[in-house]
């Protein structure tokens, strides 16, 4: 049944941790659906990695093993997951679900400088922060550089100015954390001398 996870199951890590969890607490698959309020059946689904619960029955979940749904769900910096969220978010607004599938590639692309633990939780929230503004910067050259001029409206040029007040706002709020932290950054922190 789910005694095999596949290795490409979309939700391995999260479908082993569960049965792990599940047999620590010694719960058979049906205790378990009983105690969460789901069939067997969804149980065996979250167990071969091919679903993933919703949020009401994550909650459940994790009360039932007393862990957050973050640690159930193997989200190692919250903080971070948040800020990315938000992130994305703010990219499908400027450029719709295109825009945000781009930006969240980008953002997985560059998930292994991550893997070694060399940077801080707040360093994490400020590498998501710049790769947010130079996504909507690359996009927006591009789209000056590409869109020919008689597509280019009145309305558009001032959403692009809206776009780009945005980068301005980000690199604010990044200075201010810089100078919070008291990190400076060569090239970017340079006081003229």
């Amino acid at each position: 049944m789910a005694d095999i996870i596949r290795d490409d199951a979309p939700y391995a890590n999260f479908s082993r941790r569960l049965r792990k969890l599940r047999k620590e607490h010694n719960l058979s698959r049906e205790e378990f659906a009983r105690e969460c309020g789901i069939s067997a059946r969804t149980v065996i689904n979250y167990e071969n990695g091919t679903r993933i619960p919703v949020a009401d029955k994550a909650i459940k979940m994790a009360r039932l093993f007393g862990l957050t749904v973050e640690e159930l769900l193997g989200i190692d910096f919250p903080e971070e997951e948040k800020q990315k969220a938000e992130s994305l978010a703010e990219i499908r607004q400027m450029y719709g679900r295109t825009g945000e599938r781009q930006a969240e590639a980008l953002l997985e692309g560059t998930s292994s400088l991550f893997a070694g633990g060399a940077l801080t939780p707040e360093q994490r929230t400020d590498f998501i922060l710049e790769m947010q503004k130079l996504f909507i910067v690359a996009t927006e050259e591009a789209r000056g550089k590409y869109t020919p001029k008689k597509y280019r409206t009145k309305e558009k040029e001032a959403a692009s100015k809206e776009r780009l007040r945005e980068v301005a706002r980000i690199d604010s709020v990044l200075s201010e954390r810089r100078r919070k932290s008291g990190v400076k950054v060569p090239f970017l922190d340079d006081d003229d001398e």
